[in-house]
């Protein structure tokens, strides 16, 4: 499995280092043609902070339209023609394009002339390929347990996690075997949950100086910086977050007497629910002996949070700003996916992160016992 990757990715490497070209400049010309389409207005755009924003447009005559403008950088932008729904992915870059497509079928498309769209369909296509294996693991996992075969569960969840270690290996050796490849940096910053500081800053000291400036590398930075604000041995990160009743809480309000778990979830987060009892079990034991947990939802309902933390009995602090990924507090402490949690001592100092099931138990009694 991993020789037939790497293979793969060799051979595609030498394919992308025999093919590219040294651009003249940073003017970029797209030939789109698009099989019946009326006469109306395409547009060329990006989805920033989860707002549509246009970056470029033309009028489209008989199918046909050229956008034409400058960019420093490969980006990846969204192809919309006016008032419909269908939309061209596609990475534009300096130089002359042809993109084709048609208006009925979203899957009769082409694009010709951009090495960063050659570079992420590649990549996203071996990523599809472990996402394709992941599904049916899950699937077989899912009878397993109907069948209460634990010792199959544990076969099947080794298997699932062997993959996940192959994809994020296979993302983080093409970034460093492909310096100038905007498109990795791209799709990394978009599973970049996979990635503990250190992977994600090999990754991005590897990127060649030449593309810093670019906007995902950009990001990829701002990630690293974040998690090494608030990584193991660094003092925690305060902020405050309205309770269920609508009152501010600060996290500082629990921090300077007992160890304190920041415990990031949701009520529809399924893994989260799965592990609030371990931290309900964790709090009964360890609270009395110096032990307290901080809970931030990522929830965007207020009356499903409430249930959920009811109908799972997490009587300690809540907090929330209903803004679902958009959480500020998830910000702060480069949350992408969830559960997550990290352990804050008596003086402030986060000393561990992402204590699950037993290894939570473990800790809490090396510490308070």
């Amino acid at each position: 499995m991993r020789y037939f990757v790497y293979s793969i990715l060799l051979g595609f490497i030498l394919f992308i280092g025999a093919c590219s070209s040294q651009k003249d400049s940073n003017t970029y010309k797209v030939n789109l043609s698009i099989e019946g389409a009326p006469d109306t207005w395409v547009y060329m755009e990006q989805q920033i902070d989860n707002e549509w924003i246009k970056f470029d447009s033309a009028e489209l005559k008989s199918g046909k339209a050229v956008f034409t403008g400058e960019l420093e950088h490969p980006e990846f932008f969204f192809i919309k023609i006016k008032d419909m729904s269908n939309y061209l992915p596609a990475f534009i870059e300096s130089g002359e394009m042809n993109i084709s497509a048609s208006s009925t079928n979203p899957n009769q498309r082409s694009v010709e002339g951009s090495q960063s769209q050659d570079e992420f369909a590649f990549l996203t296509d071996t990523l599809n390929s472990f996402t394709r294996k992941s599904r049916e693991l899950g699937m077989q996992y899912q009878q397993a347990r109907g069948a209460n075969d634990s010792a199959l569960m544990q076969e099947l969840e080794n298997k699932y996690y062997k993959i996940d270690s192959l994809k994020s290996s296979f993302l983080v050796n093409y970034a460093i075997e492909n310096p100038f490849s905007v498109a990795s940096a791209f799709v990394i910053l978009n599973n970049s949950y996979l990635y503990d500081l250190e992977k994600l800053d090999l990754v991005v000291s590897s990127y060649d100086p030449s593309i810093l400036n670019s906007i995902y590398v950009q990001k990829l930075s701002e990630k690293v910086n974040t998690l090494k604000r608030v990584s193991i041995g660094q003092p925690y990160v305060d902020f405050t977050l309205n309770d269920p009743d609508g009152n501010p809480v600060p996290l500082s309000s629990v921090i300077g007497t007992n160890y304190v778990l920041v415990d990031f979830w949701a009520a529809w987060c399924q893994p989260c629910r799965a592990e609030n009892p371990n931290v309900v079990e964790a709090y009964n034991a360890y609270h009395d002996k110096g032990f307290d947990v901080f809970g931030v939802s990522f929830d965007k309902d207020l009356e499903s949070w409430k249930k959920a933390i009811e109908d799972d009995g997490l009587v300690w602090s809540q907090v929330s700003d209903l803004q679902y990924w958009g959480s500020a507090a998830g910000k702060i402490y480069g949350i992408q996916s969830i559960p997550q949690n990290i352990l804050i001592d008596p003086n402030g100092i986060i000393i561990e992160k992402n204590l699950r099931g037993q290894d939570l138990q473990d800790k809490l009694a090396e510490l308070l016992q």
